[in-house]
């Protein structure tokens, strides 16, 4: 029985377009040892939702189905009267997402339909399965002389049938992977190959063939905005914000390492650019959504609070007094950090699975794709751009103004200022190749950012600190410790306060200049 595996081959450096049902060229002469294993054929099922909306985000979400045991699902399409979630999908096949990549597996084999990978697209609608497709391969494995396996050809057949309408698309085409290594045996079988297939292949890199994606159809909506007009800039912008978006959205489901960080980065640049850059598109529209992105920019926030706190935890502590925090304190906080992450989190994929994200979802693919106008519209984008960063830098002098570019009244006019530095930071990295508007002081913004960052952590931690010691006073737990890394955190807080002045000063000074 064939044991060897493809474990220690690359992916397949070259593939041919097959047009007919030519077989493979005698591969005997080229190798000591040609095997030629029995073919395989794995049956996936294709779910979708009744108007295609994963097929027309290029992803494919596939259950791989046994054929010595198909599934069973209802006529109506619905599942087999699971509400059109999976949930009743049995057998021992497996889930994947293909988003263009290649297939992921997600999900165990076995259990429901995974919807959070692809939430961000389905938003709420069921789906059902849609396509059904038969890959078939065959392989054939060349060994050398001392039995390693130095290639495979492998012979792949694709038929995929519409569920509804009964047709059928057909793929096939040969792949070649070999062992990375120098050698005849690779070149003659690549030559043999490429003869017989009348095809040149497809060079290493290059995609392996799939069938054609399915395409959104065209369809009425507003006018493309005119190129080089202020709603053409602003859509331009926003197209690959919401590409950011939506990639991140199911990390964020999945509770991946430091992906709160990243999404509210995502939202807060993309609020920003539609608040500096406000009246190119439909202002109703622009606003509503703004509102709907706050909301959750807000649950957002408490996640990332949360997160930095857990994650500041063992710097704290090593900054306190030698002796000043026991163990039993120190794993009472890491403990309490941890669960009130959790409960962050858990929160923020609660409000990613609610009716106010999908229709803030629905609105942004409103803009970027009918891309409405607003009242200024059609003014000249660099123009347009110019004026509203000198409005953002106006908006920056306000929050400095009264203070002499060094706030000293609490926490609230360093959050002012840090909030109108981070949009005209991102309103001039969206500006692209607009003539300088003050790009080259960037790098200022971003200290600026990063040093009021500091502060406001530190603060935050020497309050929650303080919150926590009054949760273990309650139950008779001895709160020295938490006055300890509290104290140590508002004197962190005033050592970066210093950093932020100074920062603070070059801002004052470059929003004037």
């Amino acid at each position: 029985m064939e044991t060897t595996t493809r474990d220690t081959l690359a992916d397949p450096r070259r593939t041919w377009r097959i047009p007919d049902d030519r077989r493979l060229p005698a591969l005997e002469p080229y190798a000591d040892d040609v095997r030629r294993l029995p073919s395989v054929t794995v049956r996936e099922t294709l779910w979708d939702t009744d108007d295609r909306a994963l097929a027309f985000a290029g992803i494919e979400l596939l259950h791989a189905d046994p054929l010595d045991a198909p599934r069973q699902v209802d006529d109506a399409g619905d599942g087999g009267g699971d509400g059109g979630d999976g949930s009743s999908s049995g057998g021992d096949g497996g889930w994947s997402v293909d988003r263009g990549q290649g297939p992921e597996a997600v999900g165990v084999p076995g259990a429901p339909l995974p919807r959070d990978p692809v939430e961000a697209v389905l938003r709420g609608r069921p789906v059902r399965p849609v396509r059904v497709r038969d890959t078939t391969t065959t392989l054939v494995r060349l060994h050398g002389r001392d039995g390693r396996l130095r290639a495979e050809v492998a012979d792949v057949r694709v038929d995929e049938g519409d569920r509804d309408t009964a047709l059928l698309r057909s793929a096939r085409w040969w792949a070649l992977t070999d062992d990375g290594g120098p050698g005849q045996v690779v070149r003659a079988v690549e030559r043999a190959v490429t003869d017989a297939a009348d095809d040149d292949g497809r060079a290493p890199g290059d995609p392996v063939p799939t069938l054609a994606p399915v395409r959104r159809p065209v369809t009425g909506g507003s006018e493309r905005p005119r190129p080089g007009s202020a709603a053409a800039f602003v859509r331009g912008v926003l197209a690959p914000l919401r590409t950011e978006l939506l990639a991140v959205d199911p990390r964020v489901r999945a509770d991946s390492d430091d992906v709160v960080h990243a999404f509210r980065k995502a939202l807060r640049r993309l609020r920003s650019v539609l608040a500096a850059y406000r009246g190119a598109l439909d202002s109703d529209l622009t606003e509503s959504l703004r509102a709907r992105l706050r909301s959750t920019a807000r649950v957002a926030g408490v996640a990332r609070d949360a997160e930095v706190l857990r994650d500041r935890v063992e710097h704290t502590v090593a900054m306190a007094p030698s002796g000043s925090v026991d163990t039993a304190v120190l794993d009472h906080l890491r403990a309490a950090a941890e669960a009130d992450r959790r409960a962050a989190v858990a929160a923020l994929r609660d409000e990613l699975r609610s009716g106010a994200w999908f229709g803030a979802l629905d609105q942004l693919d409103d803009l970027v794709d009918r891309a409405p106008a607003g009242t200024r519209a059609k003014q000249d984008a660099v123009a347009f751009t110019t004026q509203r960063i000198h409005h953002e830098r106006a908006r920056v002098r306000r929050a400095l103004d009264g203070t002499d570019g060094l706030p000293a009244d609490g926490l609230e006019p360093l959050h002012d200022v840090r909030k109108a530095a981070r949009r005209l930071r991102y309103a001039l990295e969206a500006a692209g190749d607009v003539p300088d508007v003050g790009k080259r002081r960037l790098g200022r913004f971003r200290r600026v950012q990063e040093t009021l960052g500091d502060v406001l952590d530190a603060e935050h931690a020497a309050v929650s600190y303080r919150r926590l010691a009054a949760a273990a006073a309650e139950s008779g737990t001895d709160t020295f410790g938490y006055g300890v890394l509290a104290m140590v955190e508002r004197r962190a807080a005033e050592h970066h306060l210093d950093d932020a002045r100074r920062a603070l000063g070059q801002l004052h000074r470059a929003v004037r200049g």
